[in-house]
C-alpha cells in the first residue's frame, strides 16, 4: 500500500481500557496517544507508540482528536484512524478493511456504528437502515445514528473540510457536526444515513458499556454540555441535531452512486 496508515488513541482516566486497546492494535506507520486525563505510568506505552501528547488539564474529546489529526496530517499520513480508549480491535486487518471499503464505495469517512445501543435492536443485534453490496467483499451499512468511538478519514476529507469544531463543550455533538460538515461538502451519505462497514462488529468490540464506564458522561455536567452543544449545532447547521431532516432512500441511493463515481479508486493501486 503506497499511502501511510496512522492511528490515534484518545484516552482519559481509563488506564486499564487504554492498555487493552493499544495492545490490540496492529502496527501502523504512526501511532499517537492523546491522554486528556491524569498521566499513566510510562510502562503502559508500548514501543509502537510514536508520539504521546499528555495534557496537564482536561481539554475535551474534540480538541484532543484535533491534536491527533494534526499530528497525523503533519506526518503525511494518508489514512487516519481515531480510536477512543474503550475500543478493542479483534482483527489485525481492520485498517485495510476500512481503507478498502472507502476505496470501493467512494465513502472516505466511516464511523464504527456498533458502540453502545444507538444502532442496535432491543436484542442487541445491529439495525441498519440499508446495506449496500459493492462487490469484492465490501458491504456498507447505513445507520440512523453517528457514533464517534472509531472513525476513519482519508486525508482528503480533512484537507477539504478541516478539523473538528472546538466550540462544542465537552463531548457534545462535535463529531456529529464534523460528519455533517463532510456531508455538506458532498463527501458522505446524508444525515441519518451514517456509513460503516456492514460487518464492523467482526473487527471491533467495545469494553464495558457507554453509560457505566465513560468518564465524560457525568449526569448534570454531561447533560448541560449536550444542551449547550445542541444550541451551537443549530447555530451552525440551522437545525438541532435531533431535528435534522431525513432524506428519502431513493435520493440516498443516487448520492451513493455519485460518491462511488467521483471518489472510488482501484484498491490495487493504493
Amino acid at each position: 500500500m503506497k499511502g501511510k496508515i496512522g492511528a490515534a488513541i484518545i484516552t482519559c482516566k481509563r488506564q486499564q481500557f487504554f492498555e487493552k486497546c493499544v495492545n490490540s492494535l496492529p502496527p501502523v506507520d504512526k501511532l499517537v496517544v492523546v491522554n486528556d486525563g491524569d498521566a499513566y505510568s510510562n510502562s503502559v506505552y508500548p514501543s509502537k507508540v510514536t508520539e504521546l501528547i499528555q495534557h496537564t488539564r482536561s481539554k475535551s474529546v474534540g480538541l484532543s482528536k484535533n491534536e491527533a489529526l494534526r499530528y497525523l496530517m503533519q506526518n503525511d499520513i494518508t489514512y487516519l484512524f481515531l480510536i477512543e480508549d474503550d475500543m478493542l480491535i479483534k482483527r489485525q486487518d481492520i485498517f485495510e478493511a476500512y481503507i478498502k471499503a472507502g476505496a470501493k464505495s467512494g465513502i472516505q469517512h466511516l464511523n464504527f456504528s456498533q458502540h453502545g445501543a444507538a444502532n442496535k435492536k432491543p436484542d442487541g443485534s445491529k439495525n441498519p437502515r440499508e446495506v449496500i453490496d459493492y462487490g469484492d467483499g465490501v458491504e456498507i451499512g447505513l445507520y440512523p445514528n453517528g457514533v464517534g468511538s472509531f472513525s476513519f478519514y482519508h486525508k482528503g476529507i480533512i484537507k477539504n473540510v478541516g478539523y473538528i469544531d472546538e466550540h462544542f463543550s465537552g463531548n457534545s455533538w462535535d463529531h456529529i457536526s464534523h460528519t455533517l460538515s463532510i456531508i455538506e461538502k458532498g463527501l458522505h451519505p446524508p444525515f441519518w444515513w451514517f456509513a460503516d462497514l456492514a460487518n464492523s462488529e467482526e473487527y471491533i468490540d467495545e469494553q464495558g458499556t457507554v453509560d457505566t464506564t465513560s468518564v465524560i458522561r457525568k449526569s448534570e455536567e454531561w447533560m448541560r454540555n449536550m444542551q449547550i452543544g445542541a444550541g451551537w449545532f443549530k447555530h451552525k447547521h440551522r437545525f438541532y441535531p435531533t431535528q435534522m431532516p431525513d432524506t428519502p432512500k431513493e435520493k440516498v441511493l443516487m448520492i451513493l452512486e455519485t460518491l462511488q463515481k467521483n471518489f472510488s479508486r482501484d484498491f490495487s493501486l493504493l
